[in-house]
């Protein structure tokens, strides 16, 4: 459901006027980047290193003062390594798969992650984003309309200077709330959100099938349920991160999710961030920003998944392309988030 056009315009006015220096600066003072040549075990472990779950890829013989257009080749991101390793495993048998794994995660460069998905490919996802000449709404357009995970600020003839996750953009949000009360203040029933039923596993479903479910319906995360329809947990790309930093827990692969239950970011035992139909936008986007999930479920009265809002959704809800805009442009066709 679309918000009025006058309420549109008033909140695109807001983000055209709002630079990007308002968003967090990166932690190191610096954006952290993987080479193409490093290995696919390196290059996670330097992601977890600073609880991150995706990175800008350099050119190996990238020299410290060239610009970004000469010195990326795209991204790398935990969506990416998650299908590649599904790729590895193939057809291999279950007993096989820890081992081939294991062997690949220590010899396979990240450019041959790249190489194996589409999506990596310079500006796809990586659109840049000029630090001086565009504005939030820029960043809101990418993240929320056309569904990228981040966006990349850069000098115009310089280097990433920064990196806007949604995360970053909803907390932003969260902190103008009283600009846009009217929107925050209504439920997400009578905005629209949140009603598609969302595709679940159950505790007895295995890793694998649970990421080849993610992969082919293009989302990033699947809610758990019992052998009731309860939601008790959720699996996401995040967990191809947390086993390739830790190949010991390469064998629960083909074990039950229920046995998988450490490696989650929401464990089976602490319930799930949920709401209702009847949760306002406001109350969603303070369980985001106090429980530091990308997405929360709607549920029934019965904990029934009944629909997921997303970072994403959020970010969509409160703004509008404008006519002319050029960004369409940088895409062909983009998947669902």
């Amino acid at each position: 459901m679309s918000l009025p056009e006058g309420v549109t315009e008033l909140y695109n006015e807001f983000f055209e006027l709002t630079q990007l220096t308002v968003l967090p600066k990166p932690a190191l003072g610096k954006v952290v980047t993987v080479t193409a040549d490093m290995s696919v075990r390196d290059a996670t472990r330097l992601l977890a290193q600073h609880n991150i779950l995706s990175a800008p890829v350099a050119k190996p013989d990238a020299k410290e003062d060239e610009s970004w257009l000469d010195k990326y080749v795209g991204t790398i991101d935990a969506v990416n390594l998650m299908y590649w390793m599904l790729d590895q495993v193939d057809g291999v048998p279950p007993e096989s798969v820890e081992d081939l794994l294991r062997q690949e995660f220590t010899t396979s460069p990240i450019s041959e992650v790249m190489d194996a998905d589409p999506n990596t490919s310079r500006f796809s996802p990586f659109v840049p984003l000029d630090e001086e000449r565009s504005t939030m709404l820029d960043v809101m357009l990418l993240l929320g309309k056309y569904a990228l995970h981040r966006a990349y600020i850069v000098h115009t003839c310089g280097d990433i200077t920064n990196v806007i996750t949604q995360s970053a953009v909803v907390k932003f949000l969260h902190e103008h709330k009283e600009r846009m009360a009217s929107t925050m203040n209504r439920t997400l029933k009578q905005l629209g959100l949140g009603q598609k039923a969302p595709v679940t596993v159950t505790t007895d479903d295995t890793f694998w099938t649970a990421f080849k479910l993610m992969r082919e319906k293009c989302v990033s995360a699947l809610p758990v349920v019992d052998d009731t329809g309860v939601n008790v947990g959720v699996v996401s790309s995040r967990d191809a991160r947390l086993m390739i930093v830790r190949p010991t827990r390469l064998r629960f692969v083909n074990q039950p999710l229920s046995l998988f239950n450490d490696l989650h970011v929401a464990p089976f035992d602490v319930e799930t961030v949920c709401c209702t139909l009847e949760s306002t936008l406001g109350d969603v986007v303070d369980r985001l920003i106090s429980t530091q999930v990308h997405r929360v479920f709607v549920v029934d009265d019965k904990k029934h998944p009944v629909g997921v809002v997303a970072l994403r959704d959020v970010i969509a809800c409160l703004c509008k392309e404008p006519k002319g805009s050029a960004i369409a442009d940088y895409f062909v066709e983009r998947s669902p988030a």
